[in-house]
């Protein structure tokens, strides 16, 4: 484990708003109550299964293996969540926890906008 600082104390690292509050401790009954589920995997790159422990938790204290492959270096989190769960986080919780509003705001549709035109080749 990198630090003692990573371990699974469900501490936040960051300062968290009361919505992303909210749905961190939603997200985290979630897990606690068998909602959220997680499989093992081997690395995505090599196929290996022998992987060293960095962290087990995220910026908002939320239990996640994030492990290094011993075989070809890659970082990656393991076990990861089943693919349903993913699709549940994502259009129910993700913004919420990640941006800390309910909603995206105006100013995130230009900044994306903005960005797509970085992108844009003639």
């Amino acid at each position: 484990m990198l630090s003692k600082r990573f371990n699974n104390d469900s501490i936040v690292i960051d300062n968290l708003n009361d919505i992303q509050l909210n749905t961190r401790n939603k997200i985290l009954d979630k897990i606690n109550n068998g909602i959220y589920q997680f499989i093992e995997r081997n690395c995505v790159i090599c196929d290996s299964n022998d992987f060293k422990l960095l962290s087990q938790k995220d910026r908002y204290g939320l239990p996640t293996d994030v492990v290094i492959c011993k075989q070809c270096g890659l970082v990656q989190i393991n076990p990861i969540m089943l693919e349903n769960n993913y699709n549940d986080f994502y259009n129910f919780e993700y913004r919420k926890l990640y941006v800390g509003t309910e909603i995206p705001k105006e100013t995130f549709f230009q900044k994306q906008y903005n960005k797509g035109g970085e992108f844009i080749i003639f």
